[in-house]
């Protein structure tokens, strides 16, 4: 019985290693081939890999990636019919391009359990003779030749076709040796040139570069991929490399002792303006007036602008807005521009002068440190609600003139007047009598309508000082503004600082400082607390009910 059972398990045994071998001469076979063995250093070819029978999976092409670029993939499967027997046929295609020259061998690819054939390949050097280099070729330029750390580099890459071509790919130089920004100037150009009396299509591409810091910086290769289509022959996928530009990119150069402390700026221009809402040189107290100035650097990014240096002065206050940065394309690169605006509020009458705008800048073409430059503005500075004295004048003058012989011979005539405004007066009086009282009560009523939402008002103020919220503190002051003076009343900090005690406009300057001005930081609200008692006492009195005065004819 032992000896039986043993048989049949060494019959298993053998059934299952002649099935396992059978299994492996019926697998599919999974042969790989190039459809050229020598190629050209940026020129493509043909990988396949074919498995005839059923398979599972897909290829691994880790192994393909390590020599090569796989620039198209693709794969079919077929039934094939031969001597009367089907068969299954997949094929797996690969455009590979060599990352350099030499001599390579594709090593065997993976298809579930089954390994490829390796497939040795030739790659020779990229053909430099002159018919070859002549169908498609890219020059490269950098200016100026002088380049300092973030200044403005312009780079152009041409590239020349004389041949048919289809799928174009061109790639952006690279950039080594130091860390650059690079920023693309617009969409390409295209033109026609001729060369040796051949004519070219022209691709130009443009680039600002700035290098960051000084040393030596690399730009390129640029690269450029297509399907070349030739008068003759079979088309093919080729590549395209530029050479490469080596740039010593200079230091910073130090300001001179009357520039001491100069930010570095870099540029091939800059310029300073200003706008006014009003070009009148004229100012009343309390009245803001709207100030932008303008900064324009060519050869700069927008970024690189300075903040605009404006001093404060004694009579005078500024208000810095957000700055709003933006550039343009030229033909020498980027122009940017930085704007800013400024509420300019006089606190007391006279004449003042603003001080001047001073932004020192470094020359790459002249080699120099230059200043831009806003000179200063005198302004004439009037009371607020000043009355025109040629008025005044005038009635004085009237009222003071002696009489002379017609006023005298008239008299009879100027009396029957005075009698006659006397009485229209008088009545006037009696009416405005009885009428005082509802007018007094509308008064009234007017003012306890009105205490309402200032105390509201006031209690908010409270609360976003007590929290620091210097916008709500804000939105507060505005709204008692409002309900205080109404819609003729001020409309912004500023003007409400103008018009307040001079312990609380200091802190309603001081909170709008901190929201609007250039150098911006936290809102220091304990001051503005601590002065509130004085706007509420502010608000009593102005809610006391006045005495209406008597006409002048009574006093």
């Amino acid at each position: 019985m032992v000896r039986a059972g043993a048989l049949r398990a060494f019959a298993a045994v053998l059934a299952l290693g002649f099935g396992a071998f059978a299994g492996a001469q019926n697998a599919p076979a999974l042969n790989a081939s190039v459809d050229r063995p020598v190629v050209r250093d940026g020129e493509s070819f043909t990988y396949v890999l074919r498995a005839d029978g059923a398979v599972r999976g897909e290829p691994d092409d880790a192994a393909l990636t390590r020599e090569f670029d796989i620039i198209q993939r693709s794969s079919s499967s077929r039934v094939q019919i031969s001597n009367g027997q089907t068969a299954q046929v997949t094929e797996w295609q690969f455009q590979l391009m060599a990352k350099k020259s030499g001599e390579f061998t594709i090593p065997s690819v993976h298809v579930g359990d089954r390994q490829s054939n390796a497939v040795a390949v030739r790659v020779l050097p990229p053909d430099t003779s002159a018919n070859a280099a002549g169908d498609i070729f890219m020059e490269l330029d950098a200016q100026p030749k002088t380049v300092y750390a973030q200044s403005q580099v312009l780079f152009t890459l041409r590239l020349f076709i004389g041949v048919a071509t289809g799928r174009a790919t061109l790639t952006p130089p690279e950039v080594s040796g130091g860390e650059a920004i690079v920023e693309r100037l617009g969409e390409d150009s295209q033109y026609q040139t001729t060369r040796s009396g051949r004519t070219f299509v022209v691709r130009e591409r443009r680039f600002a570069v700035f290098p960051q810091a000084a040393g030596k910086l690399t730009i390129g290769p640029a690269s450029f991929e297509a399907m070349v289509i030739p008068d003759r022959g079979f088309s093919r996928v080729q590549r395209f490399r530029s050479g490469v530009i080596d740039i010593d990119v200079q230091p910073a150069v130090a300001p001179p002792a009357a520039l001491a402390g100069a930010a570095w700026l870099p540029a091939q221009r800059v310029t300073l303006a200003e706008e006014w809402n009003d070009p009148s040189t004229e100012l009343v107290v309390g009245v803001p007036r709207t100030r932008k100035i303008v900064i324009e650097g060519y050869g700069l990014l927008e970024t690189q602008l300075p903040e605009i240096p404006v001093a404060q002065q004694s009579g005078l206050r500024q208000y810095a807005d957000q700055p709003e940065l933006s550039h343009e394309i030229t033909a020498d690169g980027l122009k940017s521009r930085r704007s800013v605006g400024f509420a300019v509020i006089a606190q007391q009458p006279g004449e003042v002068t603003m001080a001047g705008v001073q932004v020192p800048w470094w020359n790459v073409s002249a080699q120099r440190w230059e200043v831009a430059e806003l000179p200063p503005r005198t302004l004439t500075i009037k009371p607020s609600g000043e009355a025109a004295p040629t008025e005044t004048a005038a009635v004085l003058t009237a009222t003071n003139a002696p009489p002379t012989a017609s006023a005298r011979n008239g008299w009879p005539v100027a009396t029957a007047l005075l009698g006659i405004a006397w009485l229209v007066t008088l009545a006037l009086w009696w009416r405005s009598r009885g009428g005082r009282a509802a007018r007094s009560e509308r008064h009234a009523a007017a003012t306890k309508e009105r205490s309402q939402p200032l105390r509201k008002i006031l209690r908010d103020l409270d609360s976003a000082c007590a929290v620091g919220d210097a916008d709500a503190a804000r939105r507060s002051l505005l709204a008692f503004a409002e309900a205080k003076f109404g819609e003729a009343g001020p409309r912004s900090l500023g003007a409400l600082a103008a018009v307040l005690p001079a312990t609380v406009a200091q802190e309603v300057l001081a909170l709008e400082t901190s929201i609007y001005g250039a150098t911006s930081g936290p809102w220091q609200s304990e001051g503005l607390k601590a002065v509130l008692p004085q706007l509420e006492k502010l608000d009593q009195v102005d809610s006391q009910p006045k005495n209406e005065p008597l006409l002048p004819l009574y006093r």
